[in-house]
């Protein structure tokens, strides 16, 4: 009886582990089936809205894309052609970035755009066409995109920026609002050269560049929110650290996987929900600045930069790494 009972012990566990297997395989297929439906469904309910742009680069695409465009406008000229054109009507020295202009060219500036106005019109017929074509031209390109991504992650890239774009007319944008505010995200939640924390402390210089307080010739240091020493007399960031608050309250990362972003994200939130719901830390946080800093940057201004951008940006990318499938590898690279 003993080996018999084992015996049903261990077919029972068996069984229970075999059913346990395939509930959890039943599960992860339905998320990943969640996932790769999502964007199929966008690009058969969008299909005669948006293109996607491709995965990777192709020359193919770029040549297809030029063909379509000169078999409309045979007589099309790109942007670095214009430019190069433009600049041949320049007869005075070129304006150089700080210099203040002279009476001369300032001018020559005036005649040589008139100039080359004059230009396109005697090319085009007017300006109106001139215009109409490029509008044309932009169209056929959305018909057929070429992707400009660079480097190693031009999928993942793509797959966010495709994405976003559908999650955009879904909340009714135009698709040129759309597609530009999905190249704004893609940057500030794949680029990990490109992070919030890189953005502020930019952002926070020239504010102290501008009021005085801060040498633009210098060279300046690069912080992350390991390194702020917020005892540091001319420290600028809130210290929020006793709320769950490392360091700079904007900061983030950017996690090339899917599942670690789509925590940070959710922290980040919480953390954003936290301080609209808690003003008077916050407050006492930043009134414990230099007086100097308190209206300097971001502090005084943190709701406002929340409400209106961050958090609505947060949302949105939550919503894209949930539903989306957008990295193939579940390992957290960095």
């Amino acid at each position: 009886m003993n080996v018999t009972f084992a015996n049903s012990n261990t077919q029972v566990y068996q069984t229970n582990k075999t059913q346990a297997t395939k509930a959890t395989t039943a599960y992860e297929a339905t998320s990943k089936t969640k996932e790769t439906d999502k964007m199929s469904e966008m690009q058969e309910k969008y299909k005669d809205i948006y293109t996607p742009i491709p995965d990777t680069y192709s020359k193919a695409d770029q040549e297809l894309q030029n063909a379509k465009v000169y078999e409309a406008y045979p007589n099309y000229i790109g942007l670095k052609e214009l430019w190069n054109k433009s600049m041949s009507f320049n007869e005075a020295e070129p304006i150089k970035l700080g210099i203040p202009p002279t009476k001369e060219q300032v001018e020559d500036q005036k005649q040589s755009s008139q100039r080359m106005e004059n230009w396109l019109i005697e090319k085009y017929g007017s300006m109106e066409a001139f215009n109409s074509m490029n509008k044309d031209v932009q169209e056929i390109r959305n018909k057929y995109p070429v992707n400009h991504w660079k480097g190693d992650n031009e999928k993942e890239f793509t797959r966010f920026e495709n994405a976003s774009v559908y999650e955009g007319l879904e909340d009714g944008k135009t698709l040129e609002q759309a597609k530009i505010d999905a190249r704004n995200l893609t940057i500030s939640f794949m680029d990990v050269d490109n992070n919030m924390t890189d953005a502020s402390n930019k952002n926070f210089l020239d504010t102290l560049v501008k009021a005085g307080r801060a040498d633009p010739n210098a060279k300046q240091p690069e912080y992350t929110k390991n390194e702020i020493d917020f005892n540091a007399p001319n420290n600028s960031v809130m210290d929020l650290r006793k709320y769950g608050i490392d360091g700079d309250w904007e900061f983030y990362k950017i996690l090339e996987n899917q599942q670690a972003m789509t925590s940070e994200i959710e922290k980040k939130i919480n953390q954003f929900n936290f301080m609209l719901s808690n003003e008077d830390l916050v407050t006492s946080a930043y009134s414990k600045l230099d007086s100097s800093f308190q209206d300097l940057g971001n502090n005084a201004g943190y709701k406002q930069l929340i409400r209106d951008e961050y958090m609505p940006d947060m949302k949105e990318a939550l919503d894209i790494f949930k539903n989306y499938k957008i990295y193939d590898s579940v390992d957290i690279k960095g």
